[in-house]
């Protein structure tokens, strides 16, 4: 009865408690090839013998025994050390490996991997010795190699692990999945995501949900509305754990409607076909499973993330004083606030609130529905040239796209990218009809983006979409900058804007 009690008391808590780290679970997330401590730690690691030899080589000191000084300060460093260097730099990598490997028990086959590298390579540096010094010299030498390089490697473990359970547990942000599926395989899946510390399960979907009593609570219905259960929850990731050789059409069209919202999805290794999306393999805690994503998230889109701060910063100061002018502009010219909030579709289809200067009457929107069969676009956008919600400053800063800057404001807070496709108004978002429309949110919304740079308001919805995902399939940093340079001339010449 306590048992009952209990159940019922947690499917009935609005509360969902926060899963507690574990190790084993921290091996799982750190291990994927995109992590950015994964690439620091091997960085660090691979130059440990390069750090004991270059910045404390062996040399004689009568003072402190065995102990290190600057090469400089004595001799010159010679062919004989830097062969030393490349041949302890080669094994270290070799033993060690040049990248750590996705499995499971990471910090375990690390600790073995860098005491077998700090074993081999004091024995190299052992041989080496006694052409420089004394066989007793050469066997301290060694041997204070094997202690400081395996410590500093142990330690270099043990620090990415706990720096690794910090941004698990304190930065990063629980990520929400809906489960396809509700079978044996879909139970074990659903209990392993629910431990997680950085996956949450909001949505079962399943055509006979045979589940268990708390994944019901999660119950949102059958394949056949996948679809709009992926426009009503902004998930960025579907775990598919349907059973493959009984429901093998079901699998395929729901990792097809996944595939063309632009929704990342995980399911058991089996060829499935989709045109958009790109294949990876990711090693669950019960079988590997192959993800399906539309985007990699790579190294690079770090570096797309320290150049939106920067830029944003510097023409936040840049602009500073368009702005204020603009601002007063607008004081002046009509009562109402000088800045307009509006809440946007952004990444992954999730709403978040944009900053612009207001240029139009308080009321704007109320006053839409009035002039709905004003709109001069095709597709669900509403846009019209002479409108007459727009203040008289106000389309001088619309033309001249003044009004964007404060957006600024959005890409450092990270809802928004110097670069990407234009964040859709909710009432344009829920008017789209075609899902291959959605793979646009797959990445962050941006500021410029090569619709603007088109033509804007002169072409096509459909061409606008197909711009957006030109970009998405052609991204690079180098299209960024293109397109940042190409924005420009295009804001001036004020070709398309309305």
């Amino acid at each position: 009865m306590s048992q009952i009690a209990a159940v019922l008391s947690q499917l009935t808590s609005s509360r969902v408690p926060r899963a507690r780290i574990s190790w084993n679970l921290a091996d799982v997330h750190f291990h994927k090839p995109d992590a950015l401590a994964l690439i620091l730690y091997s960085l660090i690691r691979d130059l440990i013998p390069a750090i004991f030899l270059v910045a404390l080589p062996f040399a004689n000191n009568t003072e402190i025994g065995y102990s290190l000084a600057v090469p400089w300060r004595h001799r010159q460093f010679g062919p004989l050390d830097m062969t030393l260097l490349v041949s302890l730099t080669i094994c270290w990598r070799l033993i060690g490996g040049g990248k750590p490997a996705a499995e499971r028990n990471w910090a375990r086959s690390q600790v073995i991997g860098n005491v077998a590298s700090a074993l081999c390579c004091s024995a190299i540096v052992f041989s080496l010795g006694p052409i420089q010094s004394s066989l007793i010299r050469s066997l301290q030498m060694s041997l204070g190699f094997f202690v400081a390089s395996s410590a500093t490697s142990l330690l270099l473990v043990e620090v990415a692990c706990v720096a690794n359970w910090a941004v698990i547990s304190f930065v990063l942000a629980r990520r929400e999945v809906i489960l396809v599926g509700s079978g044996p395989r879909a139970q074990i899946l659903y209990a392993e995501l629910m431990k997680s510390p950085m996956r949450r399960v909001v949505g079962v979907v399943d055509d006979e949900f045979v589940g268990t009593l708390e994944m019901s609570r999660w119950y949102l219905g059958g394949i056949a509305d996948l679809d709009q259960i992926l426009r009503d929850h902004p998930v960025q990731t579907v775990y598919c754990a349907l059973p493959i050789k009984s429901m093998y059409s079901e699998t395929q069209r729901a990792i097809s409607i996944c595939a063309q919202i632009g929704v990342e999805v995980y399911h058991a290794v089996e060829p499935f076909a989709t045109k958009f999306a790109q294949v990876d393999l990711h090693e669950g805690a019960h079988e590997k499973l192959c993800v399906l994503s539309i985007v990699r998230a790579d190294a690079m889109r770090y570096v797309k993330r320290t150049i939106d701060i920067i830029g944003a910063l510097l023409l936040l100061i840049l602009t500073a004083p368009i702005v204020a002018a603009a601002a007063i502009l607008i004081k002046l010219n009509s009562p109402g606030p000088i800045l307009f909030f509006q809440e946007r579709c952004g990444l992954h289809r999730r709403r978040f609130r944009i900053f612009k200067l207001r240029t139009m009457v308080v009321n704007a929107e109320q006053l839409q529905a009035r002039y709905e069969s004003m709109n001069e676009l095709d597709g669900p956008v509403f846009k019209i040239r002479q409108d007459p919600r727009i203040t008289a400053i106000g389309g001088f800063l619309r033309r001249t796209s003044i009004d964007e800057l404060p957006q600024l404001w959005n890409v450092i807070k990270g809802d928004m990218s110097l670069v990407g496709p234009r964040p859709l108004a909710l009432r344009d978002f829920h008017l789209i009809d075609d899902s291959g429309h959605l793979r646009r949110f797959c990445v962050k919304p941006g500021i410029t983006c090569l619709w603007q740079i088109s033509g804007r308001n002169n072409t096509s919805f459909e061409d606008w979409v197909r711009l957006d995902l030109e970009y998405i399939e052609r991204w690079s940093l180098f299209l960024d900058v293109s397109i940042l340079l190409r924005t420009v001339p295009a804001v001036l010449s004020r070709r398309g804007a309305m």
